[in-house]
């Protein structure tokens, strides 16, 4: 190969390198772009806000209430962590829309799969104790079982890869049946095949979190409920944060809409349907705050897990177990992986009858976010989740992304137009 071809391969390489950063920064701002909102039109409740933190917490606050507006959601709250402590919290609109109760940053709202990554926390603690050993059989403490469903791991329960099924449709979480435990919860799905071989590949089960928690009961002699309460809402003082009881009702407790078939017939805004969450508790049939995930959230954070949760356990939960290439995977309990930006972060979303959430962790700026919603399926626009989260945990590889393709694409030109190149030509 002659020196000009090395050089032009080489000015080619750079000016893909340049070219490819480019275009992943101007992919972003497709992603992210948010067509203007009308922020005057929300009733607003104050809650917590750092100074320091004032200016990030206005340009977040306009995507919390454009969203509002956008979905037709009757209210919302928000909290943000930074460094270990809440900086930042406010509701926007209305907890019970008909009496024009606000929605305020202490307000109960159901966190559906939110309550996932909380029944994780639970486990892990008990693994931290040796009360609970994630690759026994769950059959150690539920004998009763079925040989195949009895066969899997509180490890693959965790990370959506025993094979237990989810709910076949929207119709089937519709119950209104109460169940004194998790236990006894079982009966809906236990006669039901696994969908494939345990490890052979990932699945969302809810019905997978209602076992281990199930497993979990056993192994400490505690209803789901109170152990929750032992082993992480007293011990991070989440006080605003309990399993759903059906006719128990919670002061600051949010009403709860809906707009989707099978909640809501006609596609308007209704209020919720009764539902007992009893047969799902450990899956989605928790009631928090905003500022409640965000103390939670924090507890996953280095240093701030000290006393709660050891490093390497927080590495364990935080580990993908699926085998996808793709750049997000499922950990213990969480979805892990990269934002657009590509700043690491650990999340997950929840959405059913009366309520929407997600919780978002980005470690490595040790910011957390919660964003709660009383509407069922609210369907938060990405670009409108990304501008809360870029207010407050940056974009740490802008600059460099910025500066790597100038000095590619600068480099590219040098390579193949550089003055030397004709004369190499002659002399060959």
């Amino acid at each position: 190969m002659t020196m000009t071809w090395r050089r032009r391969l080489g000015a080619a390489a750079l000016a893909l390198v340049g070219l490819g950063l480019v275009a992943w920064r101007v992919a972003i701002m497709v992603i992210e772009h948010e067509p203007r909102g009308d922020a005057s039109a929300a009733a607003t409740c104050a809650g917590t806000l750092d100074l320091e933190y004032a200016r990030r917490a206005e340009r977040a606050r306009a995507s919390v209430v454009a969203m509002l507006g956008e979905r037709d959601i009757p209210g919302m709250a928000v909290a943000v962590g930074g460094a270990g402590r809440i900086v930042w919290s406010e509701g926007v609109g209305y907890a019970d829309r008909e009496r024009g109760v606000p929605a305020c940053a202490d307000t109960q709202f159901r966190i559906q799969s939110v309550s996932k990554p909380i029944t994780a926390a639970a486990m892990a603690r008990l693994v931290e104790s040796e009360v609970f050993d994630l690759d026994a059989p769950v059959r150690t403490w539920i004998p009763d079982l079925p040989p195949a469903l009895g066969a899997v791991t509180a490890r693959q329960l965790a990370s959506h890869s025993a094979g237990v099924r989810h709910y076949r449709d929207d119709m089937e979480t519709l119950t209104t049946t109460t169940y004194e435990s998790a236990y006894a919860s079982l009966e809906r799905f236990r006669n039901d095949p696994l969908l494939f071989t345990p490890d052979s590949r990932t699945s969302y089960s809810s019905y997978g979190f209602v076992l281990l928690g199930a497993a979990m009961e056993r192994a400490t002699g505690l209803d789901f409920p109170a152990l929750l309460r032992r082993e992480v809402l007293q011990p991070l003082g989440m006080e605003r944060t309990e399993a759903a009881r059906a006719g128990v009702t919670t002061a600051g407790r949010a009403s709860s809409y809906d707009h989707v078939t099978p909640y809501s017939m006609d596609g308007q805004v209704h209020p919720s349907p009764e539902i007992d969450f009893s047969s799902k508790w450990a899956a989605g049939g928790l009631l928090s705050t905003a500022e409640d995930l965000v103390i939670f959230g924090n507890a996953h954070i280095k240093p701030y897990n000290e006393g709660f949760l050891r490093d390497e356990t927080i590495d364990l939960l935080f580990t993908p177990r699926s085998r996808s290439p793709s750049p997000v995977g499922q950990g213990l309990g969480w979805v892990v992986g990269f934002d657009p930006r590509l700043r690491r972060v650990r999340l997950h979303f929840g959405a059913g009858s009366g309520g929407t959430a997600v919780l978002a962790i980005f470690p490595d700026q040790q910011v957390s976010l919660a964003v709660l919603a009383n509407l069922g399926h609210a369907r938060f626009p990405i670009a409108r989740h990304l501008a809360i989260a870029n207010a407050f945990a940056g974009d740490p590889l802008a600059l460099v992304a910025w500066i790597v393709a100038a000095v590619a694409l600068a480099g590219a030109v040098v390579l193949w137009w550089r003055p030397g190149a004709a004369r190499d030509r002659r002399s060959k």
